[in-house]
């Protein structure tokens, strides 16, 4: 696994410089401007198409490991993966570069891609360990289909919003591939091994000039890719591994989807469109308040933080991933971390250093 982690982040690192490196003759349509948006806290012009070194890293390393892996036999399907996953990265792509797809159109692409893993790789949703749910999945094949593609298509859109800081949505999305790689290890389970350690060693190479001072940036189609991907290898690891409880997918997005979650509760109450973008994410706000106390370097410590505790209930996650009462308990108490921690957060931030009413939609 070690080779198939280096050529991902080798061809992923690559292809990274080489976008930075032509940013002049492609920055009139792959910049990210400062200021561009209520839930961009970055300076400067950035390019946000670092998703296709992400993509280049996981694709190369994925076939040349069912090329040469004495066990890449047991690598099924990886064309149909690729296809799966290229899908909602390419409309990302095509929102980063000309603004003009919607979260609509990028949400029918992360359908699609669903679609394309459900019927060609195995990847669905068939039980949740909730008695009344999985008596839903069993009424008939189209529930857990549709299912499958509303979780791939919410989790997606979820990294999507995560990715607000430097750091943030590659440690997450790192983070969140080591834990599926280590329970696929250990329940025996070569392709997602494979898979999530390909991705790994891709998100891992971008890194590098994601974090800490951001040369690139992921933009849309970098997290609609990692998104797409951990939801679909989360999948197929519970239906292959009937051991592994499909509490353990909830658990390695946790940040993402509680995130979301609440960003939708609190738009609605305050009577806001609910998919309107905004800087009032956990994140953003964390940011704001450590930027007052520690100057610049307050965002990448929001980062990191972040990505430390979120890091921390995955790799409780592993050591329990067949229980899911226990994997139920984790997530509720990440609720419960997350919200108390918003409150704590928002209230240190005085008006004259955020005022809600600058949170505006696209």
């Amino acid at each position: 696994m070690a080779v198939t982690v280096a050529i991902a982040a080798l061809a992923s690192l690559l292809t990274a410089v080489l976008l930075v490196v032509s940013k002049k003759w492609h920055g009139r349509i792959s910049f990210d401007h400062a200021g561009s948006g209520p839930q961009k806290l970055h300076d400067g012009a950035v390019p946000r198409v670092g998703g296709v070194a992400i993509m280049v890293g996981f694709v190369t390393s994925l076939l040349v490991a069912r090329v040469t892996l004495a066990t890449g036999e047991q690598i099924n399907a990886p064309v149909w993966l690729i296809l799966a996953l290229f899908v909602p990265f390419s409309v990302g792509l095509c929102e980063d570069v000309t603004q003009k797809f919607g979260p609509v159109s990028r949400l029918l692409a992360t359908f699609a891609g669903a679609a394309i893993a459900y019927f060609f790789c195995g990847a669905s949703i068939v039980r949740f360990d909730v008695p009344f749910v999985d008596a839903l999945l069993a009424l008939h094949p189209a529930v857990a289909f549709v299912f499958t593609l509303f979780c791939v298509g919410g989790i997606a859109h979820a990294f999507n919003l995560a990715d607000g800081l430097n750091g943030l949505l590659v440690g997450l999305g790192l983070s969140a591939s080591v834990a599926i790689a280590t329970v696929a290890y250990l329940t025996g389970d070569v392709f997602v091994l494979v898979a999530s350690t390909a991705l790994a060693g891709a998100i891992g190479g971008f890194a590098l000039l994601n974090f800490p001072r951001a040369w690139l940036f992921a933009g849309d189609g970098g997290a609609y890719l990692i998104g797409s991907a951990l939801a679909i290898f989360s999948m197929l690891l519970c239906v292959r591994q009937p051991t592994v409880s499909p509490w353990l997918a909830f658990v390695v997005v946790l940040y993402p989807f509680t995130d979301t979650t609440y960003s939708i509760y609190r738009r609605w109450r305050a009577g806001r469109a609910i998919m309107s973008p905004d800087a009032e994410h956990l994140h953003s706000l964390l940011a704001l308040r450590l930027k007052a106390r520690f100057g610049e370097r307050g965002r990448n410590l929001a980062s990191a933080a972040i990505v430390m505790v979120s890091a921390m209930f995955m790799g409780a996650s592993v050591s329990v991933y067949s229980k899911t009462p226990v994997l139920a308990a984790l997530a509720a108490f990440y609720a419960l971390v997350y919200v108390i921690a918003y409150r704590l957060v928002s209230a240190s931030i005085s008006a004259d250093q955020f005022d809600p009413a600058n949170a505006s939609a696209e």
